[in-house]
């Protein structure tokens, strides 16, 4: 819903190493963690750099944990927080966060909910009773629910709908997870946003938004020694519950799903191979193999499919990796190609010529590589906590899903461990994965004298 959450997604899916990078050195990074009394998870994370403060807090319920048919629940519920709690009555909100000069927003996510403000370090005290209040007491009316109903009906036409390209990305995702929730749009389909009621939303939150099920995370000019009173005093009291969240594990059987698409409006071709792989919690360490694997793949114009493909064969304009671990449910390692569009391109060849880069690649890794690419990884971390902002949302983002503070303190150590037999390794698993390759052309054109088909 917000830039945040896109730089987040982003540096995740490209550089596949920040979420948990920010720690690799400890003379850049300090965090500290408790838990209060009612189960919420807190963090703190120093940067004395300027008096700021990022208070985020994560909610673990996204759309994978709505009920079937009421799609879009998780959203609509992110809206509605803004619309009136027990001591900020619908606008009040907004109009305190604008009357100090604190830059608020949210986003849901298919695991979590997140709500986040930076401000000037003067202001946290109440940014903790304002968010602690929308907790604990949320209160909206039936004229709030049904004009942010509207509102996220409206996102999901002008984002999703008006997208040319969304019918193709939606289906290859459905393809990919099966039955599993993580198939499902977060927005949630346009019958169901309009199907839903004021009685589905407080249902949502007062199952899922109970301090047991979040985690806070306060960056900037803090100790944990002196803000650690203040949570006490505003999220102690609230009243926890323990959650369940339903199981989302797809069908992990192995297989092979083609999609090939020709909408209207698309200007380009493009090439995608997914594959399904066990989550965080099966993988272990296996992880980082992953990790430095779509870097060495395709992380960068340097990387050895971008040299092949785009550089030396020219069949590409442009081509990348990626491995995508942070969620509840399974991992997800990808491949994107834009081919050139010329009369030698064809398109039942497109995904056998990426297969065979990569099997090129991967049979000229060396020792030698497999050092730049650490080092690599490892530099582009180093400015990565300046700002409190982006440290509070990559560690939420990591500890909201099930990982740790240890996982983040352990990074460098666990990529300096990789090794080419580890790698290896992790591309035999991901020949056996279920998999689903994705083609996605312009309406009307033509490969070898014959009509992509809708």
């Amino acid at each position: 819903m917000n830039s945040l959450m896109n730089k987040i997604k982003a540096l995740l899916l490209i550089t596949a190493a920040c979420l948990l990078g920010q720690t690799a050195q400890a003379s850049l990074f300090k965090a500290q963690e408790f838990t209060l009394s009612n189960g919420l998870h807190c963090v703190i994370i120093e940067n004395h750099k300027a008096p700021l403060v990022m208070q985020m807090v994560w909610y673990k319920a996204g759309s994978t944990d709505e009920q079937a048919g009421k799609g879009g629940s998780a959203h609509l519920l992110e809206h509605l927080m803004f619309r009136g709690s027990k001591y900020a009555k619908d606008g009040e909100f907004n109009r305190i966060t604008e009357k100090y000069g604190v830059e608020d927003n949210a986003f849901t996510t298919h695991d979590v909910t997140v709500y986040h403000q930076f401000a000037d370090i003067s202001k946290l005290e109440v940014l903790l009773a304002l968010e602690a209040d929308r907790m604990a007491n949320l209160n909206f009316s039936e004229t709030a629910f049904e004009a942010e109903r509207k509102i996220v009906y409206q996102e999901r036409m002008q984002r999703v709908e008006n997208n040319p390209s969304s019918p193709f990305y939606e289906r290859l995702r459905l393809l990919l997870w099966g039955n599993s929730p993580y198939g499902q749009p977060v927005t949630g389909l346009p019958h169901e946003i309009m199907g839903l009621k004021y009685s589905d939303i407080m249902e949502f939150y007062n199952k899922f938004y109970t301090p047991s099920n979040a985690v806070l995370v306060l960056s900037g000019d803090i100790t944990a020694e002196a803000v650690k009173p203040l949570l006490e005093k505003y999220y102690g009291s609230i009243t926890s519950h323990n959650v369940k969240h339903q199981v989302t594990n797809p069908q992990m059987n192995t297989f092979h799903e083609m999609l090939e698409m020709a909408l209207p409006e698309v200007s380009t071709i493009k090439v995608y191979e997914k594959y399904l792989l066990p989550k965080y919690t099966e993988l272990k360490n296996k992880v980082y193999d992953y990790l430095v694997l779509a870097e060495y793949l395709g992380g960068s114009s340097t990387s050895a499919l971008y040299k092949d493909l785009v550089k030396e064969q020219k069949t590409a304009l442009s081509v990348s990796a990626s491995y995508s671990f942070v969620s509840r449910g399974e991992s997800v390692f990808s491949f994107s190609m834009v081919p050139q569009e010329n009369e030698k391109f064809n398109r039942e060849e497109a995904v056998e010529r990426l297969q065979k880069a990569i099997k090129k690649a991967m049979a000229g890794l060396t020792e030698e590589k497999l050092s730049q690419i650490k080092r690599k990884m490892l530099a582009d971390l180093v400015f990565i906590n300046d700002n409190p902002q982006d440290a509070a949302g990559w560690v939420g983002a990591m500890l909201a899903v099930g990982l740790t503070l240890q996982d983040a303190l352990n990074y460098e150590n666990n990529i300096q461990a990789v090794t080419i037999q580890g790698i290896k390794e992790a591309f035999d698993g991901l020949q056996k994965a279920p998999r689903v390759s994705g083609i996605l052309l312009p309406e009307d054109f033509t490969f070898s004298n014959e009509r992509a088909v809708k």
